[in-house]
């Protein structure tokens, strides 16, 4: 059987790339867009300080991106003839929740924390257009993503070796012992460093699966080898289903036998009949249909979580009572959760802990934007959706790792806030995506249209 590097390659890899000062400055950005994504906010590892009200921002922060987003900012009036070009090949409701989240400011209940929110929004925007007008391909930005992570995976086993203190998170003192002992590595928390190795995992396995790529099996074998340590050392539940997600949805897109065009209603109708028959098995062991904690009781077992999981229906009853103040238009892109003293302090009153985002990406949508915010968001992911089939008759390849980031970032979103939240770094990857399979999807379209 052949390797599949040895397939012909990715009809988007043809050309090659402009070798410029503006492309190299673009991967630049690339580079230094994931490294401020991942690291700690403010490049503080003083975790014992975190807390308190948010809404002054953090100077370390604005002149980070401020800086990224200068950089692009200059790129783009260089090329302003490519750049209007790109702008109108966008997915049109990205650009409209952009201006959406803009108005939102009129009557958000924190003007200047909401503008900030929709700065730090468009200049992700800008930059994931500059990437397209200075020509970084596709495979490019893949391996510069895949280079940047395993850059993080080192550094973050050596912080592990040299300062542990910092390098691994500990729960409390249980009988006497620290509880926990989790590897966050150079990251903020555990959970960033198990999200960060399971992306590794999966930009690692869809390059392995893209012709042209050249990579061996040895190679392939070993980095999945230390990524599993990783995940295994992070203790996160999350990471491991987001990683074994990822992989089965890049292998399953990239499954010929199911190129058909009901593939689609074929997932659905098998995911229907697994839950029909899970509900049947608890009806007969209860002898009625399950409550909600009978249904959700053995996968929380299986994980190691509780019913409710982890207290977030808490969280979400309270979040619900708040957005029924405002249905519509809500109360604020990014001016809900910012700690204690601000509007999310009732929620903090009745628990034992301060919360930065309800565990639910889109209630916080709902919360912050209103119906309208939820409604262009979901224009936003079925335009995306649309882009995507189309590009899969082009470069199935290329098709099957974006449609496996939107998929295993659409389930984080249901227990973590990841969508539209600021620069981190699954936002960074949706916006990414978003524009880079606009710009292909129209390359290709060109092209097609060129040689006939």
């Amino acid at each position: 059987m052949n390797h599949p590097a040895a397939l012909a390659p990715s009809p988007l890899e043809t050309l090659d790339p402009p070798d410029s000062l503006d492309h190299w400055l673009a991967v630049g950005l690339l580079v230094m867009s994931f490294t401020w994504s991942l690291l700690p906010a403010g490049l503080s590892w003083d975790f014992a300080s975190l807390g308190g009200n948010l809404e002054q921002g953090n100077w370390v922060v604005q002149l980070q991106w401020g800086s990224l987003f200068l950089v692009a900012g200059l790129l783009a009036l260089r090329h302003f003839v490519r750049l209007q070009q790109v702008l109108l090949q966008l997915n049109p409701f990205l650009l409209a929740l952009f201006l959406y989240c803009l108005m939102n400011s009129a009557w958000s209940i924190l003007p200047l924390v909401t503008l900030k929110k929709v700065v730090q929004f468009g200049g992700l925007i800008l930059l994931a257009v500059v990437l397209q007008i200075t020509e970084l391909r596709s495979l490019q930005w893949r391996r510069i993503l895949l280079a940047t992570l395993v850059v993080f995976q080192v550094l973050s086993l050596l912080m592990v070796l040299v300062r542990p203190d910092i390098a691994i998170e500990y729960t409390g003192i249980e009988n006497g012992a620290w509880e926990g002992g989790a590897w966050r590595g150079i990251t903020d928390m555990k959970n960033t460093y198990g999200i960060m190795t399971a992306f590794t995992v999966i930009v690692w396995v869809s390059l392995f699966f893209t012709p042209g790529s050249g990579i061996r099996w040895p190679s392939f074998l070993m980095l999945l080898g230390y990524c599993g340590l990783s995940l295994v050392m992070a203790k996160s539940t999350t990471s491991l289903l987001v990683t074994l997600l990822g992989v089965g949805c890049f292998v399953m897109f990239r499954w010929k036998f199911i190129d058909s065009e009901y593939v689609a209603s074929r997932v659905v109708i098998g995911l229907v009949l697994l839950l029909l028959v899970y509900v049947q098995v608890l009806f007969v062991l209860n002898g009625r249909f399950p409550s909600w904690d009978e249904f959700f009781k053995p996968v929380a077992m299986l994980l190691g979580k509780s019913t409710d999981i982890s207290g977030r229906f808490d969280i979400w009853d309270m979040v619900l009572q708040e957005i029924h103040r405002h249905w519509w238009q809500g109360v604020g892109f990014g001016a809900f959760w910012l700690g204690r003293g601000s509007a999310s302090q009732f929620i903090i009153d009745r628990l034992y802990w301060v919360p930065y985002q309800s565990h639910n990406g889109y209630l916080d949508l709902l919360n912050e934007l209103g119906l309208i915010g939820l409604t262009l968001f979901v224009g936003f992911i079925l335009r995306h959706l649309l882009t995507l089939y189309r590009l899969a008759r082009f470069d199935p390849v290329e098709a099957a790792f974006h449609g496996t980031l939107l998929v295993v970032i659409l389930v984080h979103n249901f227990t973590e806030s990841s969508l539209f939240r600021g620069v981190n770094f699954l936002a960074i990857l949706v916006i990414f995506s978003s524009v880079t399979v606009s710009i292909d999807l129209h390359r290709l379209e060109d092209q097609d249209r060129y040689s006939r």
